[in-house]
């Protein structure tokens, strides 16, 4: 890693030498056809592309585009990319043109550049506001959003740049995974991606799987009696455990459910799919809340991003959960969900040739940057010092006290017209303080899941004089709070008054996301001040703390002072933060042999798909009806028929057993009860699945070839009755490491009052596959 160098106590610029050079050339007095000249001829010079000479030209493109001179800040940020490395550029610094720099540089070179945003309102955004820098290079670009159909999508990735979400690229490449005609395929490959966002993109969202699902039929009846079952359970029949988010059965709660089930045994073989709807119950009736972790909008439950405070759009829950939480809010849901495709988002992104990117926060993770991604951080100085004035920890014995203080600091600054943005940890809490201002006679806006359209919209003014935002978490991210608005004149007021004061209802799971939401005071030299409020029943101490513990802080809170008390605080925040770092690192050694896996599968049905393979295992096991086949409907048209099942039955036989390693990954720690290892199990149950896959595919194919009319086409599928997904969509997966924490419940759980063995990993596995 690079060092980070300080001198009398500033942070000095990398770079700061290829800087002086860039600065050298002076290209003001040439003409524009010249420049372009000048830029043509660089690029022609593959082996001085990095030379300061071209990037002095882009600095006077970008003057002429744009009427902006770059802060040195801003090229040593784009050098620090080129170089393919993630940078850490203050907020309001301009990184975006940081971006667009390393991205002509790349593009010059032939390469296909992609500018992997957090949202789709940045992509549209950023790619519209620097076309013009683009064209002048003589370079084409676009933008994906998720409204934008499949064939503008094949003609944006054929631009030199385009701007899109990572979800939305990752998306792309799993829905050619279900294409069957080679001019369907949409993603253009790996070669450069240029990261936006790059902490929340390949640290916080690494953990959550791409998951590609589509539409299978569903009965409500199973799912509606085992919640009213769920429901009847009093407190003896549960055990809780807040601070690993998990819900388990009590003796007296299997009990009771196998009673009002009728079932002899929860646990049997046979009553392994009610197990999972019955733990699927559990968790959305007491871990789930609403207006916290989902909402109800247009009769529909909404998974609220726990990150970003935003609804993740086309995102659900595991089918069995999200359709438990249906019940439970009383919608009816027509279909669940078959798994079609997935993989992690690590996996998707480490598949670029060239892979780098900017962020405000970055360096507290880059221990961890490195170990995922093996990519190096710089630290990139603001062109001016920050000034703003962090404030230390506000810790109350309880949220009446935090609420009161928060409502007063809020009224104190609006009354002599300082703007301020309150960051809360809910749309709950959001909407609780909104109506404690309202209350209070103090105007405001309000950014949550439930009006997210409008959050750029909203949080562009949170900078105006007297102007009040409530903000779930980050929403609004990526977009400059501007003091003042966007009139000039008012910004000298607000400077007056102390600039943007940030504050916060608590502490978050991570210091980089407290670092996010500071960040937005205090950009480009303008003051502004912070300050965190912490209670002590806030749930990431109530989850920490032992309810003695918390009885004993609270009582003596006088004792502590206000740094220890606050470092006590932070030290649980480190703790969320390891355990995080965990989650991710567990997913990563599960997620590595399925990864393999679909490498191998989708290396070979691609092969199919592009006709790069030659299928012969029909002519092979069934020579005579081959030769029978070619007779009346040509080589060609058996090649193609056996290439449309192969290709059908690939995706048929990949979902069934993605399903089946989830519910043995979902159950895998029962493992540690026989004393065995639930990594290496897993690993050798599912290299068993997959070879067993294969061979049934080839069994598939060749009954189906023998079962359908074949002609000189191949087959009409949608005649056969095997047309593919018609609608998909993407689901959240929780991938906490807590399952390999459970021996306490095992051990609760498997008890005399249980009937018989409790079924085995071996046997599911071979359910599943019977199905």
């Amino acid at each position: 890693m690079k060092k980070t160098l300080w001198l009398k106590n500033e942070l000095v610029l990398p770079y700061a030498e290829f800087v002086k050079q860039v600065k050298d050339f002076c290209w003001r007095n040439t003409s524009d056809q010249e420049l372009k000249e000048q830029l043509r001829f660089c690029s022609l010079q593959a082996v001085s592309l990095g030379t300061a000479k071209l990037y002095s030209i882009l600095k006077e493109i970008v003057f002429r585009c744009m009427g902006i001179t770059l802060f040195d800040s801003q090229l040593a940020a784009a050098y620090s990319m080129q170089c393919g490395r993630i940078a850490e550029l203050p907020t309001g610094e301009g990184k975006t043109l940081a971006a667009v720099l390393a991205a002509i540089f790349f593009a010059l070179q032939g390469k296909s550049v992609h500018i992997l945003v957090f949202n789709d309102y940045l992509a549209k955004r950023d790619c519209i506001s620097n076309q013009s820098i683009f064209n002048f290079c003589g370079l084409s670009s676009s933008y994906i959003d998720q409204t934008t159909k499949s064939p503008e999508r094949k003609k944006a990735y054929g631009c030199n740049i385009v701007y899109l979400s990572a979800k939305e690229a990752g998306f792309d490449f799993l829905r050619d995974f279900l294409c069957t005609k080679k001019e369907d395929l949409l993603f253009p490959g790996f070669q450069v991606a240029i990261v936006d966002e790059a902490d929340s993109i390949l640290i916080d969202e690494s953990r959550i799987p791409l998951v590609l699902a589509g539409d299978a039929p569903k009965s409500q009846t199973h799912a509606v009696h085992i919640h009213n079952a769920v429901s009847t359970l009093s407190q003896k029949d549960i055990s809780i455990e807040k601070s690993k988010n998990q819900v388990w059965l009590t003796d007296l709660g299997i009990a009771h459910v196998e009673q009002f089930l009728h079932l002899e045994n929860l646990y049997s073989e046979e009553n392994a799919n009610i197990l999972g709807m019955v733990s699927a119950a559990l968790e959305a009736r007491l871990l789930l809340k609403k207006d916290k972790d989902y909402i109800v909008k247009d009769n529909a439950i909404q998974v609220i991003d726990e990150s970003t405070g935003r609804v993740a759009v086309n995102r659900k829950f595991p089918d069995l959960l999200h359709h438990a939480v249906e019940v439970k809010e009383q919608i009816t849901g027509e279909s669940c969900t078959m798994v079609y495709n997935s993989m992690t988002l690590q996996s998707f992104l480490l598949q670029y040739k060239i892979l780098c990117g900017m962020t405000g926060t970055i360096y507290s993770s880059a221990k961890e940057l490195k170990s995922m991604y093996g990519l190096e951080a710089d630290v990139i100085p603001p062109h001016i010092p920050c000034i703003r004035i962090d404030h230390e920890d506000e810790i109350f014995n309880n949220k009446k006290g935090k609420i009161k203080a928060i409502v007063s600091e809020i009224q104190r600054a609006y009354e002599k017209g300082q703007p301020v943005l309150l960051g809360t940890q809910s749309v709950e809490e959001s909407e609780e303080y909104s109506e404690l201002l309202t209350a209070q006679n103090i105007p405001h806006s309000i950014i949550n899941a439930r009006n997210d359209e409008r959050e750029a919209e909203i949080i562009s003014r949170a900078g105006e004089p007297y102007r009040i935002t409530v903000s779930t978490n980050m929403a609004g991210r990526g977009v400059d709070i501007k003091l003042g608005g966007k009139d000039e004149e008012r910004k000298d007021f607000v400077r007056t008054v102390g600039g943007l004061y940030v504050l916060s209802t608590g502490i978050n799971r991570s210091i980089r996301i407290d670092n996010q939401l500071r960040g937005r005071a205090g950009r480009q030299g303008d003051p502004g001040e912070s300050k965190f409020f912490i209670s002590m029943e806030d749930s990431l101490l109530t989850t920490y703390f032992s309810d003695n513990e918390l009885i004993e802080i609270q009582n003596n809170v006088n004792i502590y002072n206000k740094k220890r008390l606050s470092k006590l605080v932070r030290r649980v925040q480190k703790r969320e933060e390891g355990k995080d770092a965990e989650a991710r690192y567990m997913l990563e050694r599960y997620a590595y042999i399925l990864e393999q896996q679909r490498n191998l599968i989708a290396s070979y049905r691609t092969e199919i798909l592009l006709e790069e393979l030659e299928l012969t295992t029909f002519q092979e096991q069934e020579p005579d009806i081959y030769q029978k086949y070619v007779e009346t409907a040509g080589k060609r048209g058996v090649k193609c028929a056996e290439n449309q099942l192969t290709l059908y039955y690939i995706n048929q036989h990949w979902a069934d057993f993605l399903m089946t390693m989830e519910n043995v990954r979902n159950g895998i720690h029962l493992m540690i009860i026989g004393g065995k290892s639930p990594l290496d199990e897993y690993h050798r149950i599912s290299i068993a699945a997959f070879d067993e896959m294969i061979e049934d595919i080839k069994k598939d194919v060749i009954s189906s070839m023998k079962k359908y009319k074949i002609t000189s086409d191949g087959i009409d599928m949608e005649e056969a009755g095997l047309s593919g997904a018609t609608t998909t969509w993407t689901y959240m997966i929780d991938e906490s490491n807590s399952q390999f924490r459970r021996i306490p419940q095992l051990m609760k759980t498997v008890s005399n009052t249980i009937n018989g063995t409790v079924f085995t990993l071996q046997q599911i596995f071979s359910k599943f596959k019977k199905k």
